[in-house]
C-alpha cells in the first residue's frame, strides 16, 4: 500500500521558510509493514523557491486565488504544484495522502484565510482540493495522529484501520455478545446457511445464493475490500462467562458466522471522508439486538479508527427491522431517493437516506 505523504512532515526542508516540521505519526508510517511513502511537496512542485515568502488561500473567493505576503499572484504556481502532485499520486495507485495542515496547498479543512493576521477559515488547499476531487482520500497529520492512537488504544499491537487494505488486515472488533472479524473461506458454509434465505437477501438488495460457490465468491470479494466484517456470537466459557475477542483461543469459542457488517463506498455520495454502513443477518439472530450492538461498534470504529466525518445507510421503505436499527444507531433521516435502485427481483425501489455525522456521532457518545 502506498501513501502520499507532504515532504515536510517527513523532515525534509522545503517549508516556505526553509525549515522542515517533521510529524511523529507520519513518520511512524515508514515502519509499518507494506506500507511505502510517496515523498512530495506540491510547492516546490510547482516550482516555488525554497525559502519563499509565505502565501496564504483568499478563504472568501468561491474560485481558488493564491497570493504571497509581498501581494503577488502564486495561484498558477499552486495549481501547477497540485497537478504535478496529483501525477504522482495516481502514478503510484495512492488511495491516501497525509498532508501538511493548514498550508495553501496541502490545507484539509482549514486554511489561513488570505489576510495574513493568522486566522483560520474552513477551506482546502489547492493540492488537497484536486486529490479529493479525484477520489484520493486526504487526512492532515493531526487526524492521522488521533486515528493511530485511537487504534492502539482499542486495539493495542494491532495494524492500524486506516492502513487496511483488505478485510484480513482490519482489526478484530468485539461487543458484549459478538465478535466482528473478516470472514474466511472456511465460513462459507455458514455463510450460505443464512444468505440462501431470500428474505434475508430481499431486505439487503442482493439475490439470494443458490450454491455454496455464491458465498464463496461473496467472501472473496469481501476480502479484497476493508471495514467489512462478520458476526460470530460469543460462546460462554466453561465458567458462564463471555470469551474475548482478546483472547487467542476466542476463534475456536465464537459460533458460526451470523451475518455481515461493514463500511463501504456510498454510491449516492463523492465524499471521501464518507462511508456507508450495510449489514445483513441470520433470520434466526433476528430481534435480539445483534445488528444494533454491532453497528454501533462498526460507527465508533469509523469515526475513531477511520476518522470518518460522516456515515450514511439506506433502507427499503418496506423493511422496519432495519429502520429501527438506524434510529437506534443515531442517524438522522435525510430523505428518500426515488427509484433508486432495481431489487433481486428487478423492480425498482425508493431508498430511505440516513446520515450520520462525526459531532453528532460523538455528541450521541457523550450522552
Amino acid at each position: 500500500m502506498k501513501i502520499a505523504v507532504s515532504s515536510c512532515l517527513m523532515g525534509e526542508p522545503c517549508r516556505f521558510d526553509g525549515r522542515a516540521c517533521p510529524n511523529e505519526a507520519a513518520r511512524s508510517l515508514r515502519d509499518v509493514d507494506g506500507i511505502e511513502l510517496v515523498e512530495l511537496c506540491p510547492e516546490v512542485l510547482g516550482g516555488l523557491p525554497t525559502p519563499r515568502p509565505p502565501s496564504e488561500i483568499a478563504a472568501s473567493e468561491r474560485v481558488l486565488r493564491v497570493t504571497n505576503a509581498e501581494g503577488v499572484d502564486v495561484t498558477a504556481a499552486f495549481m501547477e504544484g497540485a497537478q504535478r502532485a496529483l501525477e504522482i499520486v495516481q502514478r503510484n495507485e495512492c488511495k491516501l495522502a497525509v498532508l501538511k495542515a493548514k498550508s495553501p496547498s496541502c490545507g484539509n479543512g482549514r486554511v489561513y484565510d488570505g489576510t495574513f493576521t493568522g486566522t483560520l477559515a474552513e477551506g482546502y488547499g489547492a493540492t488537497a482540493r484536486l486529490l479529493r476531487g479525484e477520489g484520493v482520500r486526504v487526512i492532515d497529520e493531526e487526524r492521522l495522529g488521533a486515528a493511530l492512537a485511537a487504534s492502539e488504544a482499542r486495539h493495542p499491537g494491532a495494524r492500524p484501520a486506516l492502513l487496511a487494505a483488505a478485510s484480513a488486515e482490519c482489526p478484530v472488533l468485539e461487543t458484549e455478545r459478538l465478535v466482528l472479524r473478516a470472514i474466511a473461506p472456511d465460513d462459507a458454509e455458514d455463510v450460505f446457511a443464512y444468505c440462501s434465505d431470500p428474505d434475508v437477501g430481499a431486505d439487503a438488495g442482493w439475490p439470494m445464493h443458490r450454491t455454496v460457490e455464491d458465498s464463496r465468491a461473496f467472501i472473496d470479494a469481501a476480502a479484497c475490500e476493508p471495514h467489512v466484517f462478520g458476526l460470530f456470537e460469543k460462546v460462554p466459557a466453561a465458567d458462564g462467562s463471555a470469551t474475548s475477542a482478546g483472547d487467542e483461543s476466542a476463534a475456536l469459542r465464537t459460533g458460526p458466522c451470523i451475518g455481515s457488517v461493514g463500511l463501504i463506498p456510498d454510491p449516492q455520495r463523492r465524499n471521501v471522508d464518507a462511508l456507508m454502513l450495510g449489514y445483513s443477518m441470520a433470520k434466526p439472530a433476528w430481534g435480539r439486538g445483534y445488528m444494533t450492538e454491532a453497528s454501533r461498534e462498526v460507527l465508533c470504529y469509523g469515526f475513531e479508527e477511520l476518522a470518518l466525518d460522516l456515515v450514511s445507510c439506506t433502507h427499503y421503505p418496506s423493511n422496519d427491522r432495519s429502520r429501527r436499527v438506524i434510529e437506534k444507531c443515531g442517524f438522522a433521516h435525510e430523505g428518500t431517493i426515488h427509484a433508486a435502485e432495481a431489487g433481486p427481483d428487478g423492480v425498482v425501489r425508493d431508498l430511505e437516506s440516513y446520515y450520520l455525522t462525526r459531532v453528532g456521532w460523538a455528541a450521541g457518545a457523550r450522552g
